[in-house]
């Protein structure tokens, strides 16, 4: 699997530390877990560790390791399906309802799943890592 590469501008550096702010792409309106990249901000500026000698605006070639976007694509393709699924066999057999009702009770299932998504994005804001793959 390809890395997702995107390009980003110095704005600051700390010693080994730069932050750089990545251009936004169409993929980032669309984005379901944008906040892991902190998408939904105008700006999105990130920390990122380098030993290279870089000045401000310099323009820098980044990349996001796949196994985040196979993380991401799990969260918010299949947790929803899982959810939904497991909240309608869960009514219909464990609790003996009737199929009109396991299936309203498997959309709450899903609504849930969205907020599970919300509390996913906020916790792994934090988290994402940026490697500098070469200078531009």
């Amino acid at each position: 699997m390809d890395n997702h590469e995107d390009i980003a501008v110095v704005r600051k550096i700390e010693g080994n530390f730069i932050h750089a702010e990545v251009e936004r792409t169409g993929s980032c309106e669309g984005c379901a877990v944008s906040g892991i990249c902190n998408a939904n901000d105008k700006i999105i500026l990130h920390k990122i560790k380098t030993d290279l000698k870089l000045e401000i605006n310099d323009r820098v070639q980044v990349n996001i390791a796949p196994s985040l976007r196979v993380f991401s694509s799990f969260v918010v393709f299949i947790i929803p399906i899982l959810t939904m699924l497991s909240f309608y066999l869960i009514s219909k057999y464990l609790f003996a309802l009737n199929e009109d009702l396991s299936i309203v009770i498997s959309m709450f299932g899903l609504l849930l799943s969205g907020l599970f998504i919300y509390i996913i994005d906020k916790i792994f804001a934090n988290k994402l890592s940026f490697k500098i793959t070469k200078i531009l």
